[in-house]
């Protein structure tokens, strides 16, 4: 029978039974009718826990789907507006435009933002470069969260959404598969809260303030600066420790001063029992005014370097038992570390070949500089003259060995001791594997005592040009009596040019060479200790 135009009605319903049902008045009945039963007497009962799953998963869906944007949508204007309602509207939009604009270029990126995910306040910049750096991080783990959540509610949405009665072993499957889900969304939650942890810490290092060395002939006062000022025009190399430790790492920075001021990088030592430089074994003499070392302004104290090495060790629960290792940084350009250590001394001819690239050209008329108030340093200059004619002109082993001392060095040791192999010298200078034409520019010397000596130079391959492979070499020379003549203890030499990093390094002593390559750099989220 048709239905009376006058008679028909549709009454309205709460927004969760139009997904399922309407009601319609036909001669003065009402006829319920869904997706499964309909009656003449209205009396349709859908069950409380299917309405209640509807509930929920439609919210999660609504959630998890509509676009951030769409919270900030302007709203509709009605086409009954006048002209000049919308011209006034134009204008008030332009206003806010240029005010948000005005009050974005004075934001403090430092200000903290609640995260919800790690459930703390968080800088907002180490917000911004997390998002950065990891686009697909955040979706799965709002994935996992909402398969989580899914696959636990199994019980609840089940009927109502596919027809069917939940049994026991889709129940027990559907909670291991939620269990499972929610201890892959922990563990990548975790993650990205160490993450957002380091680099965190990372950040707190642009306030630490330095007094930037100058040439003492030009200007007498030291200016100040923070490291978030130093980016884009030095590199930073922080270590801290007592006057102990200090002193082991002293030496390794001196030899290198000035492939140090040929990277652009700083070295900022940080004391923990007061020490100086002077008792760490600063010589003017031989280091002049170290424009590769800065000053640590504020030692001690709130903002201090002392506290912000506490930081970094700090294990999360207050507690600190690591404090008095010695323990160091490195930042490139950006202010973002490159590398970092806890209890040995940081390998500074490793680093400079790894990290600490040239900033500067190196060229084959760079000449030497030696020390004046230095006798001994015109003679282990010889003596690094004769070793590199042996290098690249004979074949003949035996002439090596007046050059080298009979003792075995420590750093070959640990090398051969690891399985690595050792290649005699009578190999090493065969014509096809000797450097034939190498030329050497650069040299400098630095007297540790009146025994040990070292000696480094920038060794250029033939056919090598103005951008080719660069080396770094170092030698260490020693003598048991100061009348005694230098002899060469270790030769270490590993590729350092500019946007080139070394893919390992060569150790040679009295038997030989060793070949020690770079192994799988460890993730560390930001690379800082802790």
């Amino acid at each position: 029978m048709a239905i009376p135009p006058h008679s028909r009605s549709i009454e309205a319903l709460p927004i969760h039974h139009l997904l399922t049902m309407y009601t319609v008045t036909m001669g003065g009945k009402k006829y319920t009718i869904s997706g499964k039963s309909a009656d003449k007497t209205g009396c349709h009962r859908p069950r409380r826990r299917q309405a209640i799953s509807t509930h929920i998963l439609c919210c999660v869906l609504l959630i998890c789907t509509i676009p951030k944007c769409c919270f900030s949508l302007a709203p509709i204007i009605p086409s009954a507006l006048s002209r000049t309602k919308s011209i006034n509207l134009h204008t008030a939009r332009r206003k806010q435009l240029s005010t948000s604009l005005y009050m974005s270029s004075k934001f403090n990126m430092n200000k903290p933002t609640f995260d919800l995910l790690s459930f703390r306040p968080i800088r907002s910049d180490a917000l911004l470069r997390y998002n950065s750096l990891n686009q697909s991080e955040p979706l799965r783990i709002n994935l996992y969260l909402l398969g989580t959540i899914t696959l636990l509610g199994y019980n609840l949405w089940s009927e109502s959404v596919t027809g069917d009665v939940p049994t026991t072993i889709s129940t027990i499957g559907s909670i291991a598969l939620g269990i499972g889900s929610g201890l892959l969304f922990n563990r990548e939650r975790t993650r990205r809260s160490n993450q957002l942890y380091r680099m965190e810490k990372e950040l707190n290092a642009e306030n630490l303030q330095v007094k930037v060395p100058v040439n003492t002939s030009i200007m007498s006062s030291r200016p100040t600066a923070r490291l978030a000022d130093l980016k884009s025009k030095r590199r930073i190399v922080a270590i801290r420790g007592n006057k102990e430790q200090l002193s082991k790492v002293w030496d390794d920075l001196c030899i290198l001063r000035r492939r140090l001021v040929q990277s652009q990088t700083f070295v900022v030592l940080v004391p923990t029992d007061a020490s100086k430089k002077e008792d760490w074994g600063y010589n003017k003499n031989q280091i002049g005014d170290a424009l590769w070392l800065a000053e640590p302004l504020t030692i001690e104290g709130e903002g201090g370097w002392i506290n912000y090495f506490s930081e970094l060790l700090d294990n999360g629960d207050g507690s600190n038992s690591k404090s008095n290792e010695l323990a160091w940084f490195a930042l490139n350009f950006k202010g973002r570390s490159i590398a970092s250590g806890l209890g040995e001394v940081p390998r500074v001819i490793e680093l400079m070949g790894q990290q600490l690239l040239p900033m500067e050209l190196l060229d084959e008329t760079d000449e030497a500089e030696i020390p004046t108030d230095v006798p001994e340093a015109k003679d282990i200059i010889e003596c690094q003259k004769k070793f590199y004619n042996v290098l690249t002109s004979s074949s003949d082993a035996n002439k090596m060995k007046p050059v080298f001392s009979t003792s075995q060095a420590e750093e070959v040791n640990e090398v051969v001791n690891g399985g690595g192999r050792i290649d005699g010298w009578s190999k090493c200078l065969e014509p096809d594997a000797r450097p034939a034409g190498m030329k050497i520019a650069s040299s400098d010397v630095y007297l540790a005592n009146k025994l040990i000596a070292y000696s480094t130079c920038v060794e250029f391959p033939p056919n090598a040009g103005i951008d080719g492979a660069t080396l770094l070499a170092i030698q260490r020379w020693g003598r048991e009596k100061e009348t005694d003549e230098w002899k060469l203890e270790l030769h270490q030499t590993i590729p350092w040019s500019v946007g080139s990093r070394a893919g390992g390094t060569l150790r040679c002593d009295c038997r030989g060479c060793v070949a020690l390559a770079r192994g799988q750099e460890k993730r560390t989220f930001g690379g800082l200790i802790g």
